[in-house]
């Protein structure tokens, strides 16, 4: 059981490693197809071994499990040789990524099946060992992986895996009494034993792991490069232009630190030869990269108001022209850009929020250099989700800020959290204009003009629904020009997409502050989208209704550089994003990437489903085909897809009340699985003989918690968001552990109603078939969950989360109606039987 609850630890651990490295390799919407590939893997090799598990015994399980153990350990190294070497990083080749990733879960789901098959009768405890050893890797992935670093997570799991492995089959043996009585025919009193020469062979693997660990950790010699379609790619390309300074990782990002070489830091004189070109970008000192792609500047600063004076020649400055800002809130502060421009613009009181501790950490990194920026009295500094922390607040701000903070910084969740979160919801813009100042207090926004098609409906609802005005009178409240000069982005004529800088105010703006934005967008010929009242690009006019005579000139109107108005159009129709649907980043209804990977894995699916009822023919090896065996099968499906929907939902859900990915993935994950676990343990405890009582009791439960989580839980979520974070890690386990324990009940009695109906179909046919489907239940089980992950994800944009809670109610009743049926068409000599 020791060799289960390391390999479930393994699994899980290398699942959230693979999200991060997918994150360097490819994009982060990538990192979600993850889930898939691991239960791809594991239901691989769960079904092959219910396939040949006539050819395996009692004599031979313990060798074969060793063998799919070092299959795994070995696995690992080569898969991050062939990731991060041999395939080219590029989306085009995403299904060469899927299929050599999932290389080590399907050993793993080899072992996993052998050691069920071994001990059908021990199915309540080895599914609560399996479901704790997973809950144990959420705990242990964050401290582990901002020591070693992703790679050397991964490869660090090699000796996780195989060391218990080692250790039983070197004792085996000399203990193999004990053994025999559990996982041997008593009457037959077969002898286990293991090959010296694989013993040898898994020391020899364990060593070699060990030393490529020790070998990595001193020389990085697996470090993941960057995708070619990412920026740090290229600077690292241009090691004349970019010096790379530093890599480290956490478990929400890796962080990578670089600068342009003429920008020597700890250069004075060289850098004071810069200092007079008239572009933000030679002011930094370095940039702080999130993920190889997303980077914040560090810009170089001597502590006095007069030498950060020239900010004010950037558009970004605008707002402060506009308004006198003596309190500030920055959410995603990054390397401390906007905290420069605020306290530029006169602002006594700059709260700056960051996610991320380790970008914090950097920026400090370059102290007096950088005006020891966030440690200064004016700054008050926190560790926290934009959404969470400005939802605990009372406070009022004259300025809050966001500029273009994405969930790029979130993605640990990768696949669980959908990458999504909740900065860009109409719940979320209308706690930033409650939480601004009522006499002028204003929202300021960067994000891409290719984005303006999704960000303008959400602005409008927002404002309808906080204000109550009608579409005209929103407009009062709006103000869009292209940032151009952008601090850090400058003004590239070339350039089809660019920044944006978005103004909203929770009064209307004056004529004075709209005579002074006309101007600016002039001066700088930057492309004008709204000017409050007064004028809305096309087909933004229709969203705002705004009618006048008023023409901006044509650069500003940005002829040729938007995309195709049919697409805005498209984009426009689409419902803005809620906390019940925050797909802020989706530009259709439905990605045709999660349709394509829905229909990949549905035809993966079936594809084995043929091959298995093909070679099983081949063979002659007996498949229950009886109507009561398809129904277990149904059941299996039911609630493969029914977990995987309930677990997606509650993490999305409760990442709002957590704050931050990683503590919602943890705490989240744990609950879910250490509580179903307990509920796998107690199935066997109180129903053990009575299995289908077990599914008949815990399902309507559960499907009742479910309906109430419907009704209340975003209401219980919103009443203690502001509470302290033990108290919300407190309260996340209570509401989870109920659901979590009922859903741990159905796999386990499925299994062994299943075993009870086999035994009875050996005594009728003359076979042997005591140890039942558990490896057939198992593998469709896993199948199942596949379909869930990316199911979830569709359903989510579709009908919401909430929604998804009620598709997964509906999926555990369609399991209870199985399980009816099944034992209906039993009969009632069966029945009783069983029930006896």
């Amino acid at each position: 059981m020791t060799i289960l609850f390391m390999v479930s630890l393994s699994v899980l651990l290398l699942e959230l490693t693979l999200t991060r490295l997918f994150s360097i390799i490819l994009w982060y919407d990538y990192a979600f197809m993850v889930i898939s590939i691991a239960f791809f893997g594991l239901g691989i090799g769960s079904l092959l071994v219910h396939i040949l598990k006539g050819k395996l015994n009692e004599v031979n399980l313990p060798s074969r499990v060793v063998q799919s153990t070092m299959g795994f350990a070995i696995s690992l190294p080569i898969v991050l040789l062939v990731m991060g070497q041999l395939i080219p990083s590029n989306p085009s080749f995403i299904y060469v990524f899927y299929l050599s990733s999932s290389i080590p879960f399907f050993f793993a789901g080899l072992s996993v099946a052998m050691i069920y098959l071994s001990m059908p009768k021990e199915i309540t405890r080895l599914y609560f060992i399996d479901l704790l050893g997973a809950g144990a890797a959420a705990l242990i992935l964050d401290p582990i992986i901002q020591v070693l670093g992703a790679e050397s997570v991964l490869l660090s799991i090699s000796l996780l895996v195989l060391g218990p492995t080692l250790v039983a089959a070197l004792f085996l043996v000399r203990n193999s009494e004990g053994y025999i009585k559990k996982a041997t025919d008593k009457e037959n009193g077969v002898s286990v034993r293991i090959e010296n020469k694989l013993k040898i062979y898994g020391i020899m693997v364990f060593g070699s792991a060990a030393i490529l660990l020790v070998i990595n950790i001193d020389l990085n010699v697996f470090a993941i490069e960057p995708g070619i379609s990412k920026g740090l790619y290229y600077q690292l390309a241009k090691p004349q232009e970019y010096q790379h300074l530093s890599t480290q990782w956490n478990s929400f990002s890796r962080i990578d630190v670089t600068n342009q070489t003429y920008h020597n830091y700890n250069n004075e004189a060289a850098f004071q030869n810069t200092s007079s070109e008239n572009t933000g970008r030679s002011k930094a000192l370095a940039s702080i990269i999130i993920d190889a792609d997303a980077d914040t500047p560090v810009f170089r600063w001597n502590g006095s108001l007069n030498d950060i004076s020239w900010v004010k020649q950037y558009m970004d400055y605008l707002p402060y022209e506009l308004l006198k800002a003596n309190s500030t809130l920055v959410i995603g502060s990054g390397g401390g850009e906007d905290i420069l421009i605020a306290l530029a613009g006169g602002s006594k009181n700059v709260t700056a929020v960051e996610i991320n501790p380790l970008i914090i950490s950097k920026a400090k990194e370059f102290g007096r250099l950088a005006g020891n920026l966030y440690d200064r009295k004016e700054v008050d500094v926190y560790i926290d989700d934009g959404r969470r922390f400005i939802s605990s607040s009372n406070s009022k701000y004259d300025i809050i800020t966001i500029k273009l903070v994405d969930s790029w910084a979130a993605q640990l969740a990768g696949g669980y959290a959908l990458s999504e979160n909740y900065l860009y919801t109409v719940e979320a813009f209308r706690q930033y204009l409650q939480h601004l100042d009522e006499d002028n207090g204003m929202l300021v926004m960067v994000r891409w003009n290719i984005e303006l098609p999704r960000l303008m409906p959400l602005i409008v609802e927002s404002l309808r629904q906080e204000t109550g005005k009608n579409a005209e009178e929103i407009s009062r409240h709006v103000a869009i020009v292209e940032d151009r000069p952008g601090l850090y982005f400058g003004a590239n004529e070339n350039r089809s997409i660019y920044p944006v800088l978005v103004m909203l105010k929770n009064k209307p703006f004056a004529s004075s502050e709209i005579s002074i934005i006309n101007e600016r967008a002039g001066e700088n010929n930057a492309e004008l989208f709204v000017l409050p009242g007064v004028y809305a690009q096309p087909p933004y006019d229709e969203l705002l209704t705004v009618n006048s005579q008023f023409e901006p000139n044509k650069q500003q109107q940005g002829l040729g550089r938007n995309i195709e108005t049919e697409k805005i159009n498209s984009i426009i129709e689409l419902e803005p994003p809620t906390d019940d649907s925050p797909f802020f980043f989706a530009r259709e209804k439905v990605p045709e990437q999660m349709v394509l990977l829905l229909v990949t894995v549905l035809s993966v699916s079936g594809v084995l489903a043929l091959l298995l009822i093909y070679y099983s023919k081949i063979n002659n090896i007996h498949l229950s085909s009886s109507s009561i065996s398809w129904l277990f099968i149904l059941f299996a499906i039911f609630i493969g897809l029914g977990f995987m929907v309930i677990e997606i939902t509650f993490i999305q859900k409760f990442l709002l009340l957590l704050g931050t990915p990683i503590m919602a993935l943890t705490v989240i994950l744990f609950s879910i699985l250490a509580s179903s676990g307990v509920g796998a343990y107690l199935s066997g405890k109180l129903f053990g003989k009575n299995p289908h009582k077990g599914m008949i009791v815990s399902i309507p439960l559960l499907v009742t918690i479910i309906l109430i989580y419907y009704i209340f839980l975003q209401e219980i979520i919103n009443h203690n968001i502001a509470s302290e974070i033990n108290y919300r890690m407190g309260l996340t386990f209570a509401l989870l552990s109920p659901a979590g324990v009922l859903m741990g009940f159905q796999f386990p009695s499925v299994v062994r109603i299943s075993s009870l109906f086999a035994k009875k179909d050996s005594q009728h046919l003359g076979t042997d078939n005591r140890q039942g489907d558990v490896t057939l239940l198992w593998g469709v089980n896993v199948i199942a969950s596949v379909i869930g992950t990316v199911l979830t994800a569709i359903l989510s944009m579709i009908i919401g989360f909430s929604g998804s809670l009620l598709v997964g109610a509906a999926l555990y009743s369609g399991a209870m109606m199985s399980i009816i049926v099944s034992l209906r068409l039993a009969g009632t000599k069966l029945n009783k039987e069983i029930i006896k």
